[in-house]
């Protein structure tokens, strides 16, 4: 490849369209200039092309707005009368519809997409559209795509978690076309087989299905739930173990059919088609065996997209491959980038939303730093010399070359993986060097050959599944023995927009440099003034980037260590509470972590609080303060707990028989984090000029033997005074323990802001205890429409009678406060127009 990988056409093309579909989804619904763009850009286009002129940068124009335009359908201005969300939160409704995809089953829930056909509201049957999430559970059915299934069940319209820089829940699941949420049990839904659809796909449901139960029939259960990911694309079967053990070797890749498993099926096919094609004199003659096995190459990867289900992301996979493959039908030296941009426009065509995709920007990304990377060290052009080597030197330069390749993919995903895992693999070359050839080679192969061969011989097939499983059992061994080992993984702060853009510009620069090296690029002196700088810009940029990167650790220095105020944020975790509270001098205190009462299901401490403190480039808590321990206090701060760095624990010492409570001081042991007897905390403490008073409950309360003094009105009352300003942190204390420290410390509950106690319950908030402490502001950390209830408005009209200024998570994300000691700034995630 004798051009530089940025100048050809389809290049230019590609990223207008990417900035168009960007712009599209931060600017929707100006869709009358984009088609006025299209209109102008197509006429002046064709007036160059019959003046034989050039269009200099139209083409660029129109791909733009075509991209803005294209995006459009997925963010609708209004939606029709008859669409599911218009009876979404209105209560339980008869719903009926046709399974659109094929069920998975995680944590003991089946899930899948439901295209919604009827609703029945107060007796009347009425047609809609749309789509909805259903999760089922307990007793799960057998569900298939194109059942149709019947049952009662409210809809939930999708909802984020609205926490600054948080996963945007709601638009991921517009980009499946999804606007709603159902949950209903097992023994609830009817489940009526579509017969009009036994046609291929429910040929191609029938054979996934046999042929996964020959695999449980035929291997240990580790490899079972393994070998069906790699085949048919069913993750459902794989353990929490053995997920974790994939992630932290960043080998977890490898479970998902992507990229690499097509690329490998086409790689093998076309390989044996090639040397098939080779005893034909005819294919031969004509030069037609690369040609004929690219297309005979198609045949087993559209299949094996079939075969696994053809999920988004398998189907990007097909399409990139397919395009590759293609490829050798041009009668010219091959351009790996070109032909990396060809497939990424057909992608971004058939699905605009693909950009914003996890597996896309991965996929894409690793396949052009291993294209550029080969390219650079010039691999491909001494591949001819192979012919003249001997069997040694080979197998070195495709060894080595298969570490570059697992190289280049590593650095060209660096800051996404960065970005949307918090976590790096140490051992991640050394691991993917065992697993790619063994798995993604070896047992990929023989697992699809085995479904091939499945119909003709199950002896056959089984026996070859049996071998696939002894391949795979030495490779999990491998992969087990790099997750154990204690430097295998770190947990990492979240890269900025700014700090992904600089990591790539850096790389590139780089990249340039040592092509430049290569090529021996020498350019003339006495050319132009562009020539005598083009050798020094490179140099030019490294100096630029190195001050913006020294600029950018001096900004997150300021922010984290320099400042003087105190910061304080109740974050959004739904129905539950927890706040982060961030000193001068960038100590860090989090008082609660919210949690769901099953970690397995959804864990707030791994998804919600943590994800936060990582955007704040914050990997150490100084202080973990447990209220009390219910699960919407406690369970969040399990994950905390054992990932990042804490330094010791508060809790009034009140155990509670649950998993979670036990865990979080199991973790803490093994941690050694320091946790005090609560005697023994300190009632009074200052901290980097910021003063803790633990108001409640007194040391002695274990001790009294009042019948309403335990869990809730046991919660430790904290409050926190920086200069004038200070706050009240109540966890779920209720009516009698606020009557009992109104009469024990009365006088220090005075406070700014109150965080309300039992997340605005009836049962607390009493008169007395809101005069004694006349709050400022009323902040409730509150689930958006939970089955509680909550905030009771009864409690509501205290705070709003004494001209409180309430602010909720539910309605406005989280709630950050910041205070120099002589006022506050309050800044709401989401601004409630109301």
């Amino acid at each position: 490849m004798n051009r530089d990988i940025f100048f050809r056409p389809l290049i230019p093309l590609l990223l207008s369209m990417i900035a168009g579909i960007s712009c599209g989804l931060l600017f929707p619904w100006h869709c009358v200039w984009a088609y006025l763009a299209v209109t102008c850009c197509s006429g002046f286009i064709l007036i160059k092309i019959i003046r034989n002129k050039s269009a200099l940068f139209l083409p660029l124009l129109l791909i733009f707005s075509l991209g803005y335009i294209s995006i459009q359908p997925w963010f609708p201005e209004k939606l029709p009368a008859s669409h599911i969300i218009n009876f979404a939160d209105v209560g339980s409704l008869n719903i009926s519809g046709q399974v659109a995809e094929s069920p998975e089953i995680r944590n003991k829930r089946l899930s899948f997409v439901l295209l919604v056909e009827t609703v029945e509201d107060t007796g009347k049957i009425i047609p809609v559209t749309g789509k909805i999430s259903v999760k089922v559970l307990k007793c799960i059915p057998e569900i298939s795509a194109g059942d149709t299934v019947y049952f009662k069940s409210g809809i939930r319209s999708v909802r984020n978690f609205n926490n600054p820089g948080g996963f945007d829940f709601k638009r991921y699941m517009s980009f499946n076309g999804i606007t709603g949420t159902a949950y209903v049990t097992g023994e609830k839904i009817r489940v009526e087989q579509n017969k009009k659809n036994i046609g291929w796909k429910r040929l191609i449901e029938n054979a996934r299905k046999k042929f996964a139960l020959l695999i449980d029939n035929s291997a240990p259960s580790d490899e079972a739930g393994v070998l069906k990911a790699l085949v048919i694309g069913d993750q459902n079967s794989i353990s929490p173990e053995i997920r974790e053990a994939f992630k932290r070797t960043g080998t977890s890749h490898i479970l998902s059919i992507s990229g690499l498993h097509v690329g490998i099926v086409a790689t093998v096919s076309f390989l044996f088609f090639q040397k098939l094609l080779s005893y034909f004199n005819l294919f031969l003659w004509n030069a037609w065996t690369r040609k004929g096995a690219a297309v005979l190459s198609l045949f087993p990867v559209i299949i094996y997209g079939f075969l696994a289900g053809m999920s988004p992301s398998t189907q990007r996979s097909v399409i990139m491959v397919s395009v590759f493959l293609m490829s050798f039908f041009a009668e010219r030296e091959q351009d790996g980038i070109n032909t990396l941009a060809v497939a990424a426009m057909l992608i971004l065509i058939v699905h605009p939303p693909s950009l914003f995709l996890i597996s896309f920007q991965l996929s894409f990304l690793s396949v052009f730093f291993i294209i550029a990377g080969m390219n650079l060290t010039l691999y491909r052009k001494n591949r001819r010399i192979d012919v003249e080597e001997g069997w040694r030197l080979r197998l070195q330069r495709q060894t080595a070359a298969f570490f570059l390749v697992s190289f280049f993919a590593t650095i060209g995903t660096f800051p996404v993986v960065m970005y949307y895992f918090n976590q790096v693999s140490l051992v991640g070359l050394a691991a993917n060097c065992v697993a790619v050839p063994l798995i993604g080679f070896a047992v990929v192969s023989a697992g699809l050959l085995s479904f091939f061969l499945y119909p003709l011989s199950s002896l056959l097939s089984m026996w070859l599944i049996k071998a696939s499983s002894v391949v795979l059992g030495i490779s999990l061994e491998f992969i087990n023995y790099f997750a154990k080992l204690p430097f295998a993984a770190i947990k990492t702060v979240t890269p900025s927009f700014f700090e992904i853009c600089w990591y790539y510009l850096l790389l590139c620069v780089l990249f340039f440099v040592l092509r430049g090296k290569n090529r021996k690029n020498m350019i003339n002196a006495d050319g132009s003034v562009f020539e005598r700088i083009k050798p020094k810009a490179p140099f030019i940029a490294i100096v630029l980037l190195v001050i913006a990167g020294y600029a950018d650790i001096w900004y997150w220095l300021d922010k984290r260590f320099l400042q003087e105020d105190l910061k304080v944020t109740v974050i959004d975790v739904g129905q539950g509470a927890s706040a982060l509270l961030e000193l001068p001098g960038g100590y860090n205190v989090l008082v609660d972590g919210g949690g769901f009462s099953d970690n397995s299901v959804f864990d707030v401490g791994e998804r919600i609080t943590a994800p936060f403190l990582w955007r704040k480039k914050i990997k150490s808590v100084d202080t973990l303060v447990l209220s009390h321990p219910n699960s919407d206090h406690l369970n969040g701060l399990l994950y905390i707990a054992e990932n990042f760095n804490v330094k010791e624990f508060w809790s009034n010492g009140e155990a509670a028989d649950t998993l979670g409570y036990k865990k979080l001081i199991e973790i803490i042991k093994q941690k050694n984090i320091e946790m005090k007897d609560f005697k023994n905390i300190g009632r009074n403490r200052v901290i980097n000029g910021t003063m803790f008073k633990i108001l409640y409950p007194e040391p002695g309360f274990r001790d009294k033997k009042e019948k309403w003094r335990k869990g809730d009105n046991n919660s430790i009352v904290l409050k926190t005074v920086f200069g004038s300003k200070s706050f009240l942190f109540t966890g779920d204390i209720k009516a009698k323990g606020e009557s009992d420290i109104v009469k024990m410390s009365g006088k220090h509950l005075k406070s700014t802001v109150l965080v309300v106690p039992h997340h605005g319950s009836r049962s607390s908030s009493t008169d007395k205890f809101i005069d004694k402490i006349d709050p400022e502001i009323a902040i409730i950390p509150v689930g958006w429409k939970n089955r509680y209830k909550f905030p009771h408005p009864e409690v509501l009209e205290r705070y709003k009678s004494r001209k409180c200024r309430i602010l909720r998570t539910d309605e406005n994300g989280a709630i950050m406060i910041s205070t120099d000691g002589k006022s506050l700034s309050v800044a709401p995630t989401v601004i409630n127009e109301n």
